[in-house]
């Protein structure tokens, strides 16, 4: 796991790969958030996703920010001023050096309007 403090608080949403989620047996999604959206089917691997907000949520989740998560095999979560990421298991130093890295990608892809803390 690796957490990254953001510039602002952003609205509560998650990004994951779905079987990462199975593992966990509960679902790590924010307070409020409604049910988890399975991202369209035929995607490889599944992901799921969930938001508070869902006008943050159409900004920021695009396809790239998606694709990045599932090329990863990474999960992440947005939770006031950060951002928590997570992997399937204990991984070696590099290796969450790599999430950490792609987080920071993940929150660079994010558009100038789903950044925007005035916005939220």
């Amino acid at each position: 796991m690796a957490v990254l403090t953001l510039p602002g608080t952003l609205p509560a949403t998650s990004v994951s790969v779905a079987s990462l989620v199975r593992l966990l047996k509960t679902e790590p999604l924010p307070p409020r958030a409604g049910t988890p959206v399975h991202l369209p089917p035929g995607r490889k691997p599944r992901m799921v996703a969930c938001s508070v907000d869902p006008a943050f949520a159409e900004l920021a989740l695009t396809e790239r920010v998606i694709r990045m998560t599932a090329d990863a095999k990474m999960g992440w979560r947005l939770h006031e001023d950060r951002m928590i990421g997570w992997l399937k298991e204990r991984k070696p130093y590099e290796r969450l050096i790599e999430l950490a890295e792609t987080m920071a990608d993940v929150i660079d892809e994010f558009s100038a309007d789903a950044k925007a803390p005035a916005r939220w």
